[in-house]
């Protein structure tokens, strides 16, 4: 019979360890308190001209606590959760510039800012707060609209604000 080397045995249960937690499910579920199941995520308050942007933004935060988190809607009175959410600004400006006969904008910059608070209703304290959250994309006039841009700006605040959250535990 054939023996095999230690450090070739230590060398293979390394690679299969690594193997098993590499292909493992990762799951955000255990990152919040263990007694928060529901949400409530009122529609976001609305302090810029932008008519619909607060609508977008409440739907994009929604999908992304119901598929990241593993949470379910909650109504108002009874969800252990709530997130509460303010578009405070809006703007748009130029970003980058190119010279040709005169100055040409080459690069515009959409920003959006929240005021943002994860409120754990069973304990009634607060999970998280930001009140300066914000993301900004820059877009090439030519090649993309202002509201494409915005667009992927709401799916990246969505995305950073799910990750924010979970991060705290």
């Amino acid at each position: 019979m054939h023996r095999l080397p230690a450090w070739f045995l230590f060398l293979v249960s390394g690679m299969v360890a690594v193997s098993a937690v590499s292909c493992s499910h990762y799951s955000t579920t255990g990152r919040l308190p263990q007694h928060i199941k529901t949400v409530y995520i009122p529609t976001f308050e609305n302090e810029t001209a932008e008519f619909s942007l607060a609508q977008e933004i409440t739907d994009a935060v929604t999908e992304r606590f119901l598929s990241e988190a593993n949470l379910r809607l909650g109504e108002a009175g009874d969800a252990d959760a709530q997130i509460e959410g303010k578009v405070r600004r809006y703007y748009e400006e130029a970003e980058t510039f190119r010279q040709t006969a005169g100055i040409e904008v080459s690069g515009r910059r959409v920003t959006i800012v929240l005021e943002v608070e994860f409120v754990d209703r069973v304990d009634n304290k607060t999970l998280w707060q930001e009140r300066n959250f914000s993301r900004w994309a820059v877009y090439e006039p030519d090649k993309e609209s202002e509201q494409e841009a915005a667009r992927r700006v709401v799916s990246l605040l969505a995305d950073d604000l799910i990750s924010s959250v979970l991060q705290q535990w």
